[in-house]
C-alpha cells in the first residue's frame, strides 16, 4: 500500500507542476511531425502513416501511456517545370497518467513547403508551420489524497481541500514551426533540423501567479549510409531540446543487415544502442521491409535516476507503413 501510494504521489508531483513534463519518445525517429512540423512531405513515397505507442510501469502499477499517430503526404504541383512542392500532414497524441486520470490531446495539422536546390533533386530544403489544439482532462473523482490521510475520511461524500485548486478540464491553440535540410541520394541520408514548439499542457491548476510556458526548443540530426557497397547500413539519431531551462538529449546509432529478396524488395533489420542522457540506456531492434517498419525497444533506467527501490519499466513499439508511387530511386531508409 505504501508503494503505491509513493508512485501515485510521485506521478502527481511531476504532472501538476506548472513545468510539467512533455510527451516523449525513445524511437522519436520513427515519428516525423513529432521532430519537425517540416518534415510533412519528407518521404520517399507519396504519402505515410506512423504510429508509436510507449507505456511506462512501476511496480506492476500503470504510470504514463503516450500514443502518437501522424499521416502526411505530397501536394504535387502541377507545373511539371516546378520541382519544389507543398507537403501536408496530421498528428494526434495522447498522452496518458495513471490509466488516463490525467489526460492530455495534442490534434496537430502541419503544412511544410519543399524547395531542391540542385538539378538532381538531391538537396532539399523545407519550411514547416502547424496549429495545435490541446485539451488536458483530469477525473477529480479518482483523486482524494487528503480524505485518505486526514479527517475527511470521516465525512460521507466528502471533498478533499487539495483538489479545489484543480480543474477538471482545461485546453488551449499552439503554433509550431521548423526548419528542415535533407540531403538525399542513392547510398545515404542526411538531416539537419531546428525547431520551435510553442505548444504546452493548458494549466489545470487554479493559481493566478503560474508563469506561462515557455517554448520549446529543438534540432536534431538524422544520418544512415550504405557501408562498403555491400548493402549494410550504419545510422546515427540526435535530438535535444529544451523548454524552462529543462534539457533532454538522446544520442545513438544502430547498424542493419540485410535479408531474404534485399534486391527485389529493401528487407534490413536493425539492432542499436540509444542513451537519453541522465536518464536511460535504450536497446532498439527496427525491421525494415518493402514499404513497411516495425520497431521495439526498452528502456534501462539509471539508478542514480529513479532510485534503488523503485525501478519503471518503459517499452515503445512503433510503425511506419508509406503509399503510393515512389518518388526516385534514392536510399531507403529507416527515416522515412
Amino acid at each position: 500500500m505504501i508503494k503505491k501510494v509513493s508512485i501515485l504521489l510521485f506521478t502527481c508531483c511531476i504532472y501538476f507542476n506548472v513545468n510539467a513534463q512533455d510527451p516523449f519518445l525513445s524511437q522519436v525517429y520513427g515519428a516525423a511531425q513529432f521532430l519537425s512540423p517540416a518534415s510533412v512531405g519528407n518521404g520517399l513515397y507519396q504519402s505515410r502513416a506512423q504510429a508509436n505507442y510507449r507505456s511506462q510501469t512501476m511496480a506492476g502499477n500503470s504510470l504514463y501511456r503516450t500514443i502518437v499517430l501522424g499521416w502526411d503526404g505530397r501536394y504535387k504541383n502541377r507545373n511539371p517545370d516546378v520541382q519544389n512542392y507543398l507537403g501536408l500532414g496530421g498528428q494526434i497524441i495522447s498522452d496518458q497518467v495513471m490509466n488516463g486520470i490525467l489526460q492530455t490531446n495534442y490534434a496537430t495539422i502541419n503544412a511544410a513547403y519543399h524547395m531542391y536546390f540542385d538539378d538532381k533533386k538531391e538537396k532539399n530544403f523545407s519550411l514547416g508551420l502547424g496549429v495545435s489544439f490541446i485539451q488536458s482532462n483530469l477525473q477529480l473523482d479518482k483523486l482524494k489524497f487528503y480524505d485518505q490521510f486526514s479527517q475527511g475520511i470521516f465525512i460521507n461524500n466528502s471533498q478533499s481541500i487539495s483538489l479545489q485548486n484543480l480543474n477538471s478540464s482545461a485546453s488551449k491553440i499552439s503554433v509550431n514551426t521548423g526548419l528542415l535540410y535533407t540531403k538525399h541520394n542513392e547510398n545515404s541520408f542526411v538531416q539537419f533540423s531546428a525547431n520551435a514548439f510553442f505548444m504546452a499542457k493548458p494549466e489545470l491548476t487554479i493559481n493566478n501567479n503560474a508563469e506561462a510556458s515557455g517554448f520549446k526548443s529543438m534540432v536534431f540530426f538524422n544520418f544512415e549510409k550504405e557501408v562498403n557497397d555491400n548493402k549494410k547500413t550504419a545510422m546515427v539519431h540526435a535530438s535535444y531540446s529544451n523548454r524552462n531551462n529543462i534539457d533532454q538529449l538522446l544520442v545513438g546509432a544502430a547498424f542493419s543487415l540485410p535479408f531474404g529478396s534485399y534486391y527485389e524488395y529493401v528487407n534490413r533489420i536493425y539492432a542499436g544502442l540509444f542513451y537519453r542522457v541522465g536518464d536511460a540506456v535504450i536497446p532498439q531492434v527496427s525491421i525494415l521491409m518493402k514499404q513497411y517498419r516495425f520497431g521495439i525497444s526498452y528502456d534501462v533506467y539509471s539508478r542514480g535516476m529513479t532510485g534503488a527501490v523503485l525501478n519503471p519499466n518503459s517499452f515503445e513499439l512503433s510503425f511506419s507503413s508509406s503509399f503510393g508511387q515512389k518518388r526516385s530511386n534514392n536510399f531507403r531508409t529507416i527515416f522515412d
